[in-house]
């Protein structure tokens, strides 16, 4: 709400918790505050009620003007914090925590490379740790068949249950399936080390099968 004379008059509205019997005892209690001067002072009148905050700010500005707009959004503000507040603390977590485990993934992802950029800084620092020509073809070999699967996206974006349908879709044994999982975990493990991701999807999750 805006008065016609800005430093004369004006109305916001603020949030806070209050217990309410019945069923809307979880939602926030809204409460008006009229700011105005009187002998050159600032000062403040707090309400229960919209209609008792809009007469006593007339009372020092007859141009006072409502502008319900903003009280609106101070409401949807009040209850999306309110509804976020409450699915978090099932989980027993904060809105500071789910703000910082946002932020880390935004940081992340905006670090994050492509499959093939992946691929290629991996199997070169294996090449600088002397692994054999044999352990290196094999990673490059298989580490591409991953890579063209997921060409383009975000390594940040893969999540495990992709992976894992992706490796579930191949036609080999489970001993081949179990390696390329091992690969893609030492990938990632890489990537988490560089920057690139903030979590390993993989899991170090393998399949085995009972001898028959």
């Amino acid at each position: 709400m805006h008065p016609a004379t800005p430093h004369t008059t004006a109305i916001s509205s603020t949030t806070g918790k209050r217990k309410i019997p019945g069923s809307k005892a979880n939602e926030p209690c809204l409460k008006f505050v009229v700011t105005y001067r009187e002998a050159a002072k600032r000062r403040q009148r707090v309400f229960e009620t919209e209609e008792g905050a809009i007469e006593f700010a007339r009372t020092k500005n007859p141009n006072f003007r409502c502008d319900p707009i903003q009280e609106t959004e101070a409401q949807a503000s009040a209850r999306t914090l309110l509804e976020c507040t409450n699915k978090l603390e099932v989980y027993g977590k904060t809105i500071r925590d789910a703000t910082d485990f946002f932020v880390q993934h935004l940081i992340a992802n905006e670090k994050s490379c492509t499959v093939a950029k992946l691929v290629d800084e991996f199997v070169s620092a294996k090449q600088k740790e002397a692994a054999s020509h044999f352990d290196l073809d094999d990673l490059q070999a298989r580490l591409k068949i991953f890579s063209e699967r997921f060409d383009g996206e975000s390594i940040g974006t893969i999540t495990s249950a992709q992976i894992d349908d992706w490796l579930r879709s191949l036609n080999v044994s489970i001993i081949t399936r179990n390696h390329y999982r091992r690969l893609i975990m030492l990938a990632f493990n890489f990537a988490v080390q560089r920057g690139y991701a903030s979590s390993n999807p993989v899991f170090g999750r393998f399949v085995f099968s009972r001898a028959g």
